[in-house]
């Protein structure tokens, strides 16, 4: 029994697990510090905050700090909770300053619960059910159009079949992207990138994962709508994301971190990314609150294990986004902690 359980701690620890969030112990003091100076600091456009007080105090039913901050002749009050290494309000010189608003909903592949997925329907079902964000999958087709697909193949999604890349725009526009999803989506067509930024504009940003195409048009297509510097993206080819960030520094990366918090540090020094994308197999407490404490965003997948159980335990990590199939389920749960991104615009 005892090897049996020192080969578990083992393991939990080389793949990242940790106990539930009101499990973990509280961040240091210093540690929560840095997360108010780090704030301050960028709600001030980079003018610095010093610490002058850190005092223990319960944050919303949870073990937190108090931070006393100044900058120049104003003074800063940071609530910060302890377990999840969140700055949830800071008040300047009494006043209402910063209030985090809760993770940013993301929609995975639109809606797909009540749309196919990665079609213009999908975008506006995920749009109509609270999603802040719209992820939408990207490949090239034998002509250079970009267009939205996941799948390597059309056999899944649409009523043709073969490599999505052997097929020109001309032939992709034929296909049916919508009745192998039920008869009242017939005659719904693959969307081109440029087709599915245009439907989004002004109601959701979108989430770009690229699987293939050239990095130069995606960049043209992301500056001709008016979205470089405000989109996120994602691509599991880490090669091919080298080559996009050669090319510009104003798409928001979220590459995965592999092997949970070992695998962050490594993630860090070769990328430096804004973002750090964490599939469920890489969840735990711990993880998400390293990448906070680290100064960079969680970007949280739920999706494929949207059970009400896994939601909740996402939720108290406070991530900055949550992307999840099941926007319907995890509105209610939002709300339910007094998170709500209705206030979100694009």
């Amino acid at each position: 029994m005892r090897r049996a359980l020192l080969f578990a701690l083992t393991l939990a620890a080389f793949w990242g697990i940790s106990p539930a969030a009101g499990e973990l112990p509280a961040i240091a003091p210093v540690e929560a510090a840095h997360l108010a100076e780090r704030l301050i600091y960028e709600k001030l456009d980079r003018r610095r905050a010093f610490v002058i007080d850190v005092e223990e105090a319960e944050v919303a039913g949870r073990p937190g700090y108090r931070i006393l901050c100044r900058s120049g002749q104003d003074g800063f009050v940071a609530q910060v909770d302890a377990v999840a290494a969140r700055v949830l309000s800071v008040k300047r010189n009494g006043e209402p300053f910063y209030a985090w608003p809760g993770p940013i909903v993301v929609g995975h592949r639109g809606n797909v619960r009540f749309a196919p997925e990665n079609t213009l329907p999908a975008f506006d079902a995920a749009i109509r059910y609270g999603a802040d964000l719209v992820e939408i999958d990207i490949r090239q087709t034998k002509d250079g159009h970009l267009v939205v697909v996941h799948d390597e193949t059309l056999d899944r999604t649409t009523d043709g079949s073969g490599p999505v890349a052997d097929r020109t725009l001309a032939e992709l526009r034929q296909l049916d992207a919508g009745s192998w999803f039920g008869p009242e989506f017939k005659g719904t067509r693959i969307p081109t990138l440029k087709e599915a930024l245009d439907h989004l504009s002004g109601r959701a940003l979108p989430d770009l994962d690229f699987k293939a195409g050239d990095p130069d048009k995606l960049i043209q297509a992301v500056s001709q709508a008016g979205l470089l510097g405000k989109v996120t993206l994602y691509t599991g080819d880490w090669d091919l994301l080298e080559r996009l960030m050669q090319k510009t520094d104003r798409l928001i990366w979220r590459p995965t971190v592999k092997r949970g918090k070992i695998g962050l540090p490594l993630l860090i020094d070769r990328f430096d990314p804004p973002v750090v994308n964490v599939n469920w197999i890489q969840f735990s407490e711990s993880l998400i609150r390293e990448i906070h404490l680290a100064g960079k965003k969680s970007f949280l997948n739920t999706m494929q294990h949207d059970t009400e159980w896994a939601i909740r335990k996402a939720l108290d990590t406070m991530p900055d986004y949550i992307q999840t199939d099941r926007i319907e389920l995890l509105m209610p749960l939002l709300r339910s902690r007094g998170w709500s991104r209705a206030a979100l615009k694009p």
